[in-house]
């Protein structure tokens, strides 16, 4: 059986729960789930949520940020590439230019916004990779930029009259720029959306709630990721093959062509390997260096394995080799103990 970290005591029915606790039971003990509860503030739901709904029926839909938090919650990951589109439609141009609705209208062709499609993709209880479905967004600048224009031409009654702000859309070149400010970041936004829409479908939410199933101010969600106990041995193995001057081997491949064989060929004696470095130290470094968060020590390190790879034997150079030690040792001090690699550098040393 899998281990499980975090809360597991929930009442069956309860609709802030999106877990599936038969399931990840049975889940190999290569994989670990790790029980995550997303909290909001039921009595300001404003400011996690919006209001796709009305005043007097609302429908809550959890904003940005919630749904980065229910993603991590969840391990849901956004695919590398996207699909981008220009959206072109024919529109009618008088609203930028300032002119009155009664004008004739002036139709031109143009790019209006941007259409994104993105997958993502969650590890399941099963221990499957499971990806969502093409999910698209629109961001339609043109409609929002119309949008904002309309409201301060209200606020200031067609700006005959003075407002509380000073106008930002009162002429048709600060409407043009303010256009193409927003056309910058249409694509963003749309990624964004489309984005949001593959981490609902993946973890299984509604597209909307009623106040009443935000009591509980929580979300529930379970986290499937490769076991630490697994991924330290793997590593523990990898490191020790390297040691051993043995690199990992590509599979063979099932109905890859038979080598030729040549009789006739001279017998030649081996060339001897050139001596290796330390390979140990070698490897503890290169596995330690990306994951050293303090700057000064990452720098420290990179420079110590420089010069461990122009190294025949850096043992017979026992002044650098100590220093060597000295920072893998304060790399080490740094790293819980659960997640350094056994070797016995130190010991040899001495």
């Amino acid at each position: 059986m899998a281990k499980i970290t975090g809360d597991t005591k929930y009442q069956p029915g309860d609709k802030s729960v999106y877990i599936n606790f038969d399931a990840i039971k049975d889940l190999p003990e290569e994989f670990e789930v790790v029980v995550t509860e997303v909290l909001f503030d039921p009595k300001n739901l404003a400011e996690s949520f919006s209001n796709v709904g009305s005043n007097n029926n609302p429908a809550w839909q959890p904003k940005v940020e919630l749904m980065y938090k229910i993603a991590e919650a969840c391990g849901i990951s956004g695919g590398d590439e996207s699909e981008t589109q220009p959206m072109v439609e024919e529109v009618d141009i008088n609203p930028m230019l300032c002119k009155p609705m009664d004008a004739p209208p002036t139709y031109r062709r143009m790019t209006v916004g941007r259409s994104v499609s993105k997958r993502s993709s969650r590890l399941m209880e099963d221990g499957s990779l499971l990806w969502s479905s093409l999910c698209t967004a629109e961001y339609n600048v043109w409609e929002r930029c119309n949008e904002l224009w309309s409201k301060e031409e209200s606020y200031t009654d067609g700006y005959k009259k003075p407002s509380q702000y000073p106008p930002k859309y009162d002429n048709q070149y600060k409407r043009r720029a303010h256009f193409d400010s927003e056309m910058k970041f249409a694509h963003a936004k749309a990624e964004t959306k489309a984005y949001v829409k593959s981490i609902r479908e993946l973890a299984g939410m509604p597209t909307g709630y009623a106040t009443e199933d935000l009591a509980s101010g929580k979300f529930v969600f379970a986290r499937i990721r490769r076991s630490k106990m697994v991924l330290k041995m793997e590593t523990a193995a990898r490191i020790s093959a390297i040691s051993r001057g043995q690199a990992p081997q590509p599979a063979p491949a099932l109905f890859a062509p038979e080598e030729p064989i040549y009789d006739d060929l001279p017998v030649t004696e081996p060339e001897p390997e050139p001596k290796k470095a330390d390979t140990h130290i070698v490897a503890l470094f290169e596995e330690y260096l990306p994951n050293i968060a303090d700057l000064g020590l990452a720098e420290e390190a990179q420079k110590t394995l420089d010069w461990l790879k122009t190294q025949e034997d850096p043992k017979a150079k026992p002044k650098f080799y100590a220093k060597a030690l000295d920072n893998l040792k304060r790399i080490e001090d740094a790293i819980p103990e659960a997640f350094r690699i056994q070797h016995n550098l130190y010991q040899e040393a001495n």
